[in-house]
């Protein structure tokens, strides 16, 4: 595991774009367990 394990994440909000294309994926899937959906943003300055 690389962090917590939050159930029902509905929302994930990246304040910075992760470096890899993999740790964007990973941050954003925690929205989208067990057959739930959710919402990501991401913010660019």
């Amino acid at each position: 595991a690389r962090g917590l394990d939050i159930d029902s994440v509905t929302h994930v909000i990246n304040y910075e774009l992760p470096e890899t294309y993999e740790d964007y994926i990973h941050r954003i899937g925690r929205t989208g367990r067990a057959d739930k959906t959710g919402m990501a943003l991401t913010f660019i300055d």
